[in-house]
């Protein structure tokens, strides 16, 4: 019996190979630091907020001091920032990011090659569509995580 592949399934099948395609291209350019978590979420936080405190880098990250600094330490090795004394408090620690460091978000993927085979209208198409699939998305997770605030 031939299993029903079903629009969700094509769905996640996508986005499964678009992950695999992502890390694939970070493992290559950048020794496989995933912007998403560890080191590479440092470095995805730093392209927003350069020039930042440690401590409050490790706020905004949710991230333990110690593990912070270990992962700072590997950062730092491998020449993606650079710490130095705040010279406001020179008790603080001040995390930027070095050329190394800006490159490794400003060079991404060429997602635009995964689209090339689809018309003008069908990417148009495709767009809203997904923008309809993430309002609904937020939407949901906004409902099941209202009863979290109060």
């Amino acid at each position: 019996m031939e299993k029903r592949i079903t629009l969700i399934d094509t769905f996640l099948e996508t986005y499964q190979l678009m992950h695999c395609y992502d890390m694939m291209w970070y493992r290559k350019n950048f020794g496989g630091l995933d912007p998403k978590q560890g080191q590479g979420r440092i470095l995805f936080a730093l392209q927003r907020e350069n020039n930042i405190a440690q401590k409050d880098l490790g706020l905004m990250l949710d991230i333990r001091p110690q593990s912070l600094g270990e992962l700072l330490q590997k950062l730092e090795s491998s020449g993606y920032i650079k710490r130095h004394r705040s010279t406001i408090d020179k008790r603080a620690l001040i995390v930027e990011l070095t050329e190394k460091g800006e490159e490794f978000q400003l060079n991404r993927p060429d997602y635009a090659e995964l689209f090339r085979d689809l018309s003008a209208k069908e990417r148009l198409d495709l767009k809203k569509s997904l923008k309809k699939i993430s309002e609904r998305l937020t939407r949901l997770i906004e409902l099941e995580t209202e009863d979290d605030f109060y």
